[in-house]
């Protein structure tokens, strides 16, 4: 006798398993750089993950964004981005590639001591978020992006990385 097993994610629960899976990654690149990830945590807590939950089921979340600067300055001393496409792997499989991530830290250069940091959501066109408004980016100055690869799959939802040096 022959069985099939069918299984079917839906954009609400690979939404919570991305933006999950996305303060980790980002938590680690925080405690890379030795700086205390306890403002991450509280601003994911108070609205990047409702937030991004909002914005990645309606699809309109472009990217995860997190600038390392210096108080007071408007100039980015670091950045990464996290690019989200939503044509998934196909596959009924979510995964993470941490340590490709981890391999990663190292090539732009570590933030300057003093440096503090900012998450950032971009997502044009998608519904108002209670506590969330909108912002510029810092001046990039030299800065240039480096597409680095996939970090997060899901079958309708992936995440990449792109660090800038």
């Amino acid at each position: 006798m022959t069985s099939t097993f069918v299984s079917a994610y839906t954009r609400v629960h690979t939404a919570a398993y991305v933006s999950d899976k996305m303060r980790n990654l980002i938590k680690l690149l925080v405690q890379h750089y030795g700086l205390d990830p306890t403002a991450l945590v509280d601003a994911w807590s108070d609205w990047v993950d409702r937030a991004a939950r909002t914005w990645l089921e309606s699809g309109h979340l472009e990217k995860f964004i997190i600038e390392f600067y210096k108080p007071g300055t408007t100039i980015a001393l670091g950045r990464w981005d996290f690019p989200i496409r939503y044509d998934g792997n196909g596959v009924d499989e979510m995964w993470v590639d941490r340590q490709f991530l981890q391999q990663s830290f190292d090539k732009p250069p570590r933030p300057p001591v003093g440096c503090t940091y900012r998450i950032l959501l971009l997502a044009p066109g998608g519904a108002p978020v209670a506590g969330v408004s909108s912002c510029s980016y810092l001046t990039l100055n030299d800065l240039a992006a480096r597409e680095a690869g996939t970090v997060i799959a899901t079958p309708d939802i992936m995440a990449s990385m792109i660090y800038y040096k």
